[in-house]
């Protein structure tokens, strides 16, 4: 513990302002010179209240705290025990060498997560990662059994009940702080003001509100979600107002309703009636358009949104030339039997991707349905043009529903009569790409070696080769022949030196050389990947490596150079740790010792 003595001074009380960039990042701003009395910073909802409060008199130890009562225009009162910190300050030289600055300036600070609500409103939530924690200081409740509580200073994130300070838009935020001790021995009451300056989003999305939506069609709706947390100013569900234009000359003010009481969302939809001509400022709930037009929503917040300083956001949604078609089933006599045959491989094609949707939405019900009506469309394929040419088709498809499905058995039987029966199609590749796959998810790894392999020497020239390689490599390593497959490495490293997986084959030719306990070959191996690739994610890890591969294979001159410019590049890795680990072993303090007396 550190102990200081020291005089009383005149203290300082501010909130620090908090925002969202327009790159859409959240951050404080750090308060770089005092403020004037009235000054009312500018506070981020999404972000904790922050409060400093600069006191070096009080600051008497590494634990020393202060009280700051925090009050809302609305009533609601609560009090922060703030610790010393200097997360939120500007740097300062003058502090650079002391071991704990914020003790010696006397800055201390509090937080607290912030809520829309009223003063009824609950102050104690379940900390379940909805909110942000208050990461500073403690928040004293007047019913808490136990006062004594220990600070939180940020490091311990206990899933215990979360404080939070209840707020509505409208709010301004008042920190007090009691200066009792002053130069000229008085006391004084000092405040700090803010207000919420919250940035706003808006979004054009699909009818459930969740994903953005890409086109607009005549005759459906628009869908419109405003968050905007400052407009939450009333115990009612309040309104937003958004502005919506065409290109076609549509120009019409609408509302939007809050979701719930206090939470701060809007949502809104509109019918899109078609009118090329439309008339601004008719609005009677619906906005006129019409095919190839242009739907602009725009909100006008009150913080900037745009790179140039404005505070408009803008959302721009295309309308389809066209209404929204639904697939259906349906029957036709064509003339063309190969525009009959394209046509059932669309729907088929169609109900596969429509499967996939469905599945990845856990929508089970349809998605078996679509399922179902797929494979129906190319059994009546098969049996109505039975003609040779189509069959790899049928059977590429089928098997991709099977291989959705999990049901190995029948996707391999499906590919495997691809390649077998067709194997100059264009789809055998591919098919015998997906037959590894299927034996490889299957567990029948021999197989699935052999299917790799096969396509490797089938089709050389195929793009899947370069996944086919790393299977491999992954297949022998695993079963711990790393002779092989380093040599499928070395292989893979010639043959795509500019692969996205290049770097980790590199790396895995030195591991599976340290596994044979090839030591030098290893050490030489991982040396080629530092000078390869001096910047990547794995070079610290190929550096200690490296250093491993040469002391076990009793080359400690180069392992000690391996593991200090580990831990002379890479000093927050956690390779260097394990390289300061290892220099402290007696051979590389010898080492050391050796150099040294080089040096001199």
């Amino acid at each position: 513990t550190v102990v200081l003595l020291n005089e009383p001074t005149k203290a300082q009380i501010q909130i620090v302002d908090s925002e969202t960039s327009v790159e859409g990042g959240m951050r404080f701003l750090p308060v770089e010179e005092p403020r004037l009395q009235d000054h009312i910073s500018k506070v981020e909802y999404r972000l904790p209240l922050t409060i400093e409060v600069i006191d070096p008199d009080r600051a008497k130890d590494s634990r020393s705290t202060v009280l700051v009562d925090v009050m809302t225009t609305q009533g609601v009162k609560t009090q922060i025990e703030c610790v010393l910190s200097r997360a939120f300050a500007t740097p300062n030289e003058a502090l650079s060498e002391s071991r704990n600055p914020a003790l010696l300036e006397g800055r201390f600070v509090g937080q607290i997560p912030l809520l829309l609500g009223s003063p009824q409103s609950i102050t104690m939530l379940p900390e379940d990662g909805t909110l942000p924690k208050g990461g500073l200081g403690k928040i004293i409740i007047p019913t808490d059994p136990d006062p004594e509580t220990p600070l939180d200073d940020g490091e311990n994130k206990s899933k215990a009940a979360l404080a939070v300070l209840s707020v509505v838009g409208t709010d301004q935020f008042t920190a007090i702080y009691q200066d009792t001790s002053r130069p000229d021995d008085s006391k004084i009451t000092l405040n700090a003001a803010a207000k919420l300056f919250s940035a706003a989003s808006l979004e054009i999305t699909n009818e459930e509100y969740l994903e953005p939506a890409e086109i607009a069609y005549v005759g459906k709706k628009l869908f419109l979600r405003l968050s905007d947390p400052d407009l939450d100013i009333s115990k009612k569900r309040d309104l937003a107002i958004v502005r919506i234009i065409t290109e076609s000359g549509e120009d019409e003010t609408v509302e939007l309703e809050e979701t719930l009481t206090h939470s701060g969302v809007f949502s809104g939809s509109f019918p899109l009636q078609a009118n090329p001509k439309p008339v601004p400022g008719n609005f009677e709930g619906e906005i006129e358009c019409f095919f190839g037009d242009q739907i602009t929503a725009g909100y006008l917040d009150n913080v900037i949104q745009t790179i140039d300083g404005q505070p408009i956001i803008k959302r721009i949604l295309p309308v389809a030339v066209g209404t929204d078609g639904i697939m259906a089933a349906f029957s036709k006599i064509y003339k063309d039997e190969d525009l009959a045959i394209q046509t059932q491989f669309h729907i088929a094609e169609s109900y596969f991707e429509l499967f996939k949707s469905q599945r990845k939405l856990k929508q089970d019900a349809k998605a078996e349905v679509a399922l179902t009506s797929g494979q129906r469309v190319l059994r009546d394929l098969q049996d109505d043009y039975p003609n040779p040419k189509y069959a790899p088709r049928v059977s590429y498809l089928l098997g991709q529903f099977a291989q959705e499905m999990e049901a190995w058995n029948e996707a391999i039987a499906a590919y495997g009569s691809i390649v077998r029966n067709h194997p100059e199609h264009n789809l055998a590749p591919d098919s015998q790409y997906k037959l590894g796959q299927c034996h490889e998810e299957a567990g029948e790894l021999d197989e699935a070696l052999e299917a790799y392999v096969t396509l490797a020497g089938t089709y050389p020239k195929s793009p899947l080769i370069a996944n086919v390689m790393l299977r491999i490599n992954e297949h022998f390593y695993t079963k711990e022949d790393y002779s092989v497959a380093a040599s499928v490495g070395e292989k893979f490293l010639e043959k795509f030196p500019n692969h996205e997986w290049t770097p980790k084959m590199a790396f895995r030719i030195g591991q599976c050389h340290y596994k044979q306990e090839e030591f030098l070959k290893g050490g030489k191996s991982f040396d080629a990947f530092t000078k390869r690739f001096p910047d990547q994610e794995l070079t610290a890890q190929a550096l200690f490596w490296a250093g491993e591969s040469y002391r076990m294979g009793r080359d400690i001159p180069n392992a000690f150079r391996r593991y200090n410019r580990c831990r002379w590049d890479f000093p927050e890795s956690d390779a260097a740790k394990y390289s300061r680990g290892r220099l402290a072993l007696p051979e590389l303090l010898s080492q050391f010792e050796k150099e040294a007396n080089l040096n001199e």
